[in-house]
């Protein structure tokens, strides 16, 4: 198993600018856990006024979180969502792109130039930063659509094909900026999820939607070797290779949301999502490339009865993935619970569409006192760590410690 294998995800510097919390002291949980890799979201629009200009009060909360991450011994992949767009374009920032228009110039070019001076100034100002992984979930249309997109017309997104392009332009113009920066960081390619024709892919419907970590690999991969895009050589857009592979329910689903429902125990068939994707790597003569599971986790939608069930499923999931040769992390999503951004809106108690996305903590949230849950105490257990993990939310949430 590699030394860094147990990790956890969570946009600490977002809770602490909504909450209140103090962003860097919250790594004990994740030290207490026994992991010592951490994701942590650093998008480009928040930490950057523009490609060039640091947003300076943003740079020193992420400072303090990331130097106290080294002290704790707390390997860091640090990953951005959105970017900047040039004048002329609809948009100013987010995850939307040009129409693809390689004539110098262009809108398009000139987003592609935006972003490898982007991450040459990010990757400038964090030397800490172990990993860079330039995007998340670009095989979907919520994170990567084009210009105006969300604001206008949602009947055209781009197809799964024109995506992939997009993407591949994308992590060779974000590798370039980032090894200029700094030769000794490793960059992570964005990380593919599942496949279903709603959400913006093109694999059959007839496959288990995670089989769509392979397929999109498959056209990434493909297209970097083709000679048409940037360079031949895999190491230009990517050291490392990420993706999400989310255990989903079997069963017939109303909507693509209900896939996290009811999932079924991890099995061989979890392990054959992840092996189809290695075997895409090996195929184009990367197999010996090492690979992050960014994102990968359990909600149980407050169901306590879920909740005990799913921590045995998080064990059995971390057996299956120690396992596997490539796999170098897997970090579980998320540290906190969400509990408070219901309260804030006045909706405790409704199925809201977003549900789902509250209940994947590992911890309940910093306003619910920040104890551990089922899952958080089952990987403690993988981990081997003795920490107090009840004792370390009461000292983070006590307001006179």
């Amino acid at each position: 198993m590699n030394e860094r294998f147990y990790g956890v995800g969570e946009p600490l510097i977002q809770r602490q600018r909504d909450q209140g919390i103090d962003a860097a002291r919250y790594l004990d949980l994740v030290k207490g856990l026994g992991c010592n890799a951490y994701r942590a979201w650093m998008h480009l629009t928040e930490l950057l006024k523009d490609p060039m200009t640091p947003n300076e009060e943003e740079v020193r909360l992420h400072r303090r979180l990331l130097d106290r991450a080294k002290e704790l011994d707390i390997e860091v992949t640090a990953m951005s969502h959105e970017w900047f767009l040039p004048a002329g374009c609809k948009q100013r920032t987010g995850h939307a792109m040009p129409e693809r228009d390689l004539t110098p110039g262009s809108l398009y070019m000139q987003t592609l130039q935006m972003l490898e001076q982007s991450w040459y100034t990010m990757a400038s100002l964090f030397p800490q930063v172990d990993i860079w992984e330039v995007g998340n979930e670009w095989n979907l249309n919520a994170f990567l659509h084009p210009d105006g997109f969300l604001d206008s017309d949602m009947s055209r997104p781009f197809s799964a094909d024109e995506k992939a392009d997009i993407a591949v332009d994308m992590m060779y113009f974000s590798a370039r900026g980032i090894r200029r920066a700094n030769p000794n960081a490793k960059v992570a390619s964005f990380s593919p999820a599942l496949s279903t024709p709603g959400l913006g892919g093109d694999m059959p419907d007839f496959l288990p939607v995670m089989y769509g970590v392979a397929w999109t690999l498959d056209k990434i991969y493909s297209r970097i070797k083709s000679g048409k895009f940037w360079s031949t050589n895999t190491d230009d857009y990517f050291d490392l290779v990420a993706w999400h592979p989310y255990v989903f329910t079997n069963r017939e689903v109303a909507s693509d949301a209900d896939l996290f429902l009811n999932v079924q125990e991890p099995d061989e068939l979890w392990r054959s999502f992840n092996d189809a994707a290695y075997k895409v790597m090996k195929k184009y003569g990367d197999g010996h490339k090492q690979v992050l599971l960014t994102e990968t986790g359990f909600t149980d939608c407050g169901d306590r009865e879920l909740e005990l069930r799913y921590a045995g499923y998080n064990k059995k999931l971390l057996e299956i993935a120690a396992q596997l040769p490539y796999v170098r992390t897997l970090h579980n999503f998320r540290l906190l619970n969400e509990n408070a951004m219901l309260r804030r809106a006045g909706i405790e108690d409704n199925q809201i569409g977003g549900i789902t996305e509250v209940y994947f903590g590992l911890f309940t949230d910093p306003e619910d006192g920040c104890q551990p849950r089922a899952r958080a105490l089952a990987i403690q257990e993988m981990t081997g760590s003795t920490a107090d993990l009840y004792s370390i939310g009461k000292k983070l949430t006590n307001k006179s410690a």
